[in-house]
């Protein structure tokens, strides 16, 4: 397997390292605005009615400003939908336990109206998941599972001591969603989060994720996209070019899909994505993977 590494931005001063975490803090918030845009269509692939509460004048003009330059609704959406159906899945074979890694504008304790047994962990930087549960004030009572919030970077080794103590038991099988993380990460830092997840999870766990392919970034349609990220403090870093096989050499039994693949079908049970949200430029990897 070969990965992709750009730059790191945490090499610089403390104040550029500063100011990139606020930049994929967020950007957070402009996946929002995509998946506002997405549930008011009339051919909506995803259901999201909550996020357009997230969708402030500050995120659509980061949305604007990073479609105009070239970025795609499609990885956004996708992935989304994707972990919508594989965690009903999970929730369906009795799993109560779920964490949400990088959860950021993720929307799905309040809209997929899980079962109230369910205890539905969210980590992300300090101050993110506050500013999301403001924004989300108005449906307060949408949230019917048992939510917990957890303020961590997830390139620190000292998030997983935080979740056991905030209630996670590693004996009970979990859904773990990591979506949107792996771009601004290193292989190294990816490679010990996989294993931190690993170590917490019982037999029977899934783990949804998804990552760029490495070809997004050998693609001259992406260049002014890439561009833009890395001028306002976001650089993409990592892609993979087998994301199925580096799970399962962690350990995990992997499916892993590239856009064009789910368009065409090839994921059982998953309903096919529009052409629209699967442009060829669009190079990304999904993933559902168990822990036997």
């Amino acid at each position: 397997m070969t990965h992709r590494t750009r730059r790191d931005a945490e090499s610089g001063t403390p104040s550029e390292a500063a100011g990139a975490v606020e930049a994929v803090k967020e950007t957070s918030f402009i996946t929002a605005v995509i998946r506002a845009m997405e549930n008011d269509r009339p051919d909506a692939y995803l259901s999201d009615p909550y996020a357009a509460l997230l969708s402030t004048p500050r995120s659509r003009r980061m949305a604007d400003e990073a479609l105009a330059a070239g970025g795609t609704t499609g990885s956004v959406i996708v992935r989304a939908r994707f972990g919508d159906l594989a965690l009903g899945r999970g929730i369906a074979e009795g799993i109560t336990q779920v964490v949400c890694l990088a959860a950021g504008s993720d929307t799905r304790a309040w809209r997929l109206g899980l079962p109230p047994a369910t205890r539905f962990f969210e980590i992300d930087l300090p101050g993110q998941l506050e500013a999301k549960e403001a924004l989300l004030a108005p449906v307060e009572d949408r949230l019917a599972c048992h939510r917990v919030s957890l303020g961590a970077d997830l390139r620190s080794d000292a998030w997983p001591e935080h979740l056991r103590a905030a209630g996670h038991d590693r004996a009970e099988r979990t859904v773990w969603i990591v979506e949107g993380l792996l771009p601004y990460v290193r292989i190294e830092q990816f490679t010990r989060l996989i294993a931190h997840v690993r170590e917490r999870s019982a037999p029977g766990s899934t783990l949804l994720i998804d990552a760029p392919h490495t070809e997004f970034y050998d693609d001259p349609a992406n260049e002014r996209f890439l561009a833009f990220m890395e001028s306002r403090g976001s650089a993409f870093r990592l892609g993979l070019d087998d994301l199925g096989g580096f799970l399962g050499r962690h350990g995990w039994q992997a499916e892993a899909y590239t856009l064009r693949q789910l368009s065409a079908g090839a994921c059982a049970g998953f309903p096919p994505p529009p052409a629209r949200l699967c442009p060829p430029h669009d190079h990304h990897w999904v993933a559902r993977a168990r822990l036997a």
